[in-house]
C-alpha cells in the first residue's frame, strides 16, 4: 500500500455507516489520512492486509450503533476482529457512541476492556463541538502539506474559553490575520508599482476594500471594548453599582454588533478577477472581509461572556474576574497589532509612495483601536511576519491562562447553553427570548419539549451507569493500593465525588503506616475534588513524595496538585513529560499549583512557583483518566 493512513474507522453497515462517512469527510477536511472502506480488503487477504491498515493508524474510531457488539459473540465477526487486534496493539481506541447505544451486558473476554475505554457520545446537533471534542482525543495530527494548504492570511485559534456564546468562534473570535509566507513569483514586481493606469485603477479600488474593512473593524473593536469599560467600572464599584444599566449597556453595544453592515465591505468579483494576475495575494486580499465577519462575531460572543462574567451565577473570585477581563482585553489589543500587520504585508507590493500616499498619511490617523501608522509602516517582509507570529503566539499563552482560570467542565457546559442561544436568535426570537427558553427549557415549543423528553431520557441512563459504576468500583478490602487510585480516577471521570472521596480514604488507610506523606496528599486529593464545582478543575499531578537520597525540592509542597508548566496547562503525565523535555536543562520555569488557602479554610487558590533548573525532582500522582490528546 502507497497510502498511508492515521485514522481507523470501524463500523456496522447497518446503523453506523452514515457516521462513518460523516467522520470520514469531516477528518479528511481537517487533514487526517482515514481509512473508512474495507470491503475491498474484506474480499481479499483480510487478516494480512485490514491488521497491517490499523498496525499503522495511531488512532482507531469504533462507531458504535444500537446492537453494534451483539454479534462480536462471533468468533469471526469483523468488528470484532478489529477491535480485538486494535487492543492487541494498544492503539488509541475511541468509541463513538450513537443514540441509543448500550453496551451489551456481557462482552467476549478479548474485547471486555472496550467498555472502560473513554467514549464520546455523537452529537449532530452541535457538531463542530463534537468535532472538537474528537480531535482533543486523537493521537494523531493532520498532515503536513494540509498545514501548508490551510495558509492563508488569517489562523483561527483553538476556542478562547467562550462560557457564553457560540461553539464555532468560541471566546474572542481569537482569529489572527495571517499572511501566506509563501510569497509568490508574481510577487517580484517592479520597485515603481504600480505604473499604468491599469496598475493603478486596481491598487486604487484594492485600497478603498481594505479601508473599508478596516472602518468596520474599527467599528467593532469600539463597541467590544466600550463593553469591557463598563464591566471594568462594574467590577470597581460592584457594591454599588447597577447591574440592571450594565447589562442594558452590554445589550446596547451587541444590538450596534448586530446592525453592522458587512456587505458594504465585501470584495466586488471585479476586483477579485482583477487580483488573481497581480503582484497582490488574491487570497489574502479575500480573506481580510472573511477575518471582519469572525472578528465581528467573537465580539459578540464576548459581550454575551461579559454579562455571565459579571454575574452572581459565574462562581469566580472578583479578583479573578479581574484578571479574566484584563485577559480579554490584551486578546483584543493583540488581535488588532496582528490584522496590521497582515494589512501592511498585503500592501507590500505598493512601491510607489503616491499611489499609498493617501492611505498612510489621511486615512491610517483616523484609526484609535487599530494600531497601524505610517509611522509603523515597514517594507521588511520577514519582520512583519515575525511580529505576526508574535501576537499569534501571545494569544495562544493568554487563552491557555484563561483555561486554567475558568476550568474545562464550566467551559462545556456554558458552551452547550450558549450554541441554543446562537441557534434561536438565529431563527428569529430576540435575545431574552432566547435566553428564557433556554434558562426555563419549557412552554409550548415541541423543540424544546422534546429536548426535555430526550433530557429526561438521558439522566436516566447516566443515573443507572452511576449506580453500576458504585457498585462495580466499589473500594474492598482485597483492593491493592494502585486499585484504589484507579477507581478514585473512575468515579471522578463519572462525577460520583463522594464515592472518590471514599476511595481516597481506603487509599489512605493502605498505604499510611508506609508512607508518611499520604495523611498530606491525601487530604490535599480530597480538597480538589471537593473544590471541583467552584474552580472547574479535575485534573493535574499531585505531589507524593520527594526524590529519594537528594537535597527536598523547597519549592513544592506535599499535596500541591500541578496545573501548569511554562504557562501550558498540564492535565496529566504524558502532558507533564512532554512540556518538561522542551524545557533547556540549565533553564529555571514556573509551575502553576493549586494550594490550600492560608486565609480561608477548604478554598484552593493558584500558586506560582519558581523552579531552579538544578532542583530535586518529585513523585507525583496523576488526577485523572480523561485524555487530552
Amino acid at each position: 500500500m502507497t497510502q498511508k493512513y492515521n485514522v481507523f474507522i470501524s463500523y456496522r453497515r447497518d446503523g453506523g455507516e452514515s457516521t462513518a462517512k460523516i467522520l470520514r469527510d469531516k477528518l479528511e477536511s481537517l487533514g487526517y489520512q482515514v481509512f473508512f472502506d474495507v470491503e475491498s480488503l474484506r474480499s481479499g487477504d483480510f487478516n494480512t492486509a485490514l491488521y497491517s491498515v490499523i498496525d499503522e493508524c495511531e488512532d482507531f474510531l469504533l462507531i458504535l450503533s444500537p446492537g453494534a457488539l451483539d454479534r462480536c459473540r462471533n468468533e469471526d465477526d469483523w468488528v470484532r476482529l478489529e477491535i480485538e487486534h486494535a487492543l492487541a496493539k494498544n492503539k488509541n481506541i475511541i468509541p463513538i457512541m450513537l443514540r441509543g447505544f448500550s453496551f451489551p451486558k456481557e462482552l467476549p473476554d478479548s474485547i471486555d476492556k472496550l467498555r472502560y475505554k473513554n467514549g464520546i457520545e455523537s452529537n449532530y446537533q452541535f457538531f463542530d463541538a463534537f468535532i472538537e471534542k474528537l480531535q482533543s482525543f486523537l493521537k494523531s495530527k493532520p498532515g503536513v502539506a494540509h498545514q501548508l494548504k490551510r495558509n492563508p492570511i488569517y489562523k483561527k485559534i483553538l476556542p478562547v474559553i467562550i462560557i457564553l456564546l457560540s461553539i464555532i468562534l468560541a471566546g474572542t473570535t481569537a482569529a489572527v490575520l495571517k499572511t501566506s509566507q509563501n510569497t509568490s513569483s508574481s510577487r517580484a514586481e517592479s520597485e515603481s508599482y504600480p505604473q499604468t493606469d491599469a496598475e493603478k485603477n486596481l491598487t486604487k479600488s484594492l485600497l478603498y476594500y481594505v479601508q473599508l474593512n478596516m472602518q468596520q473593524l474599527e467599528q467593532a473593536a469600539e463597541y467590544l471594548d466600550n463593553s469591557y469599560q463598563a464591566c471594568q467600572q462594574y467590577f470597581m464599584h460592584i457594591n454599588t453599582a447597577d447591574r440592571a444599566s450594565l447589562l442594558a449597556e452590554l445589550q446596547e453595544n451587541r444590538r450596534l454588533l448586530y446592525q453592522m453592515d458587512t456587505d458594504l465591505s465585501l470584495m466586488s468579483d471585479e476586483l477579485s478577477a482583477a487580483l488573481m494576475d497581480s503582484p497582490f495575494s488574491a487570497a489574502d486580499a479575500s480573506a481580510m472581509h472573511d477575518y471582519l465577519l469572525q472578528f465581528r462575531e467573537g465580539c459578540i460572543n464576548d459581550s454575551y461572556y461579559m454579562e455571565y462574567l459579571t454575574g452572581d451565577e459565574a462562581y469566580i473570585d472578583l479578583e479573578v474576574k479581574e484578571d479574566i477581563l484584563n485577559n480579554y482585553r490584551e486578546i483584543l489589543s493583540e488581535e488588532l497589532k496582528s490584522m496590521s500587520y497582515a494589512t501592511n504585508l498585503l500592501l507590500l507590493p505598493i512601491k510607489n509612495e503616491e499611489a499609498i500616499k493617501d492611505f498612510k498619511y489621511s486615512f491610517l490617523p483616523q484609526l484609535y483601536y487599530i494600531p497601524l501608522q505610517a509611522s509603523d509602516w515597514s517594507e521588511d517582509e520577514a519582520a512583519l511576519t515575525s511580529a505576526e507570529d508574535k501576537s499569534w503566539n501571545a494569544i495562544s499563552k493568554i487563552m491557555d491562562r484563561i483555561t486554567i482560570q475558568i476550568g474545562e467542565d464550566n467551559m462545556e457546559l456554558m458552551r452547550t447553553k450558549a450554541e441554543l442561544i446562537e441557534k434561536l436568535v438565529s431563527e428569529g426570537a430576540t435575545e431574552e427570548e432566547a435566553r428564557q427558553l433556554v434558562e426555563s427549557i419549557s412552554g409550548n415549543s415541541s423543540l424544546l419539549t422534546e429536548k426535555q423528553a430526550e433530557l429526561a431520557i438521558l439522566k436516566q441512563e447516566l443515573e443507572a451507569k452511576k449506580e453500576e459504576a458504585k457498585k462495580k468500583f466499589a473500594p474492598t478490602q482485597e483492593d491493592d493500593a494502585d486499585t484504589l487510585w484507579g477507581k478514585m480516577l473512575r468515579f471522578m471521570n463519572l462525577g460520583l465525588y463522594d464515592e472518590a472521596v471514599s476511595c481516597i480514604d481506603a487509599y489512605r488507610e493502605k498505604v499510611r503506616a508506609d508512607d508518611e506523606y499520604a495523611e498530606s496528599y491525601c487530604a490535599a486529593a480530597t480538597l480538589l475534588i471537593k473544590n471541583i464545582s467552584r474552580t472547574g478543575i479535575d485534573y493535574g499531578l499531585i505531589v507524593v513524595g520527594y526524590e529519594p537520597d537528594k537535597p527536598k525540592n523547597e519549592q513544592y509542597e506535599i499535596g500541591d496538585v500541578i496545573i501548569s508548566i511554562g504557562g501550558v496547562p498540564c492535565h496529566n503525565f504524558q502532558e507533564y513529560s512532554s512540556i518538561k523535555d522542551n524545557i533547556p536543562q540549565n533553564e529555571a520555569y514556573t509551575v502553576v499549583v493549586l494550594r490550600p488557602s492560608k486565609t480561608e479554610s477548604g478554598i484552593l487558590e493558584q500558586t506560582e512557583l519558581l523552579i531552579p533548573a538544578d532542583a530535586s525532582r518529585v513523585q507525583i500522582r496523576e488526577m485523572t483518566e480523561k485524555t487530552y490528546e
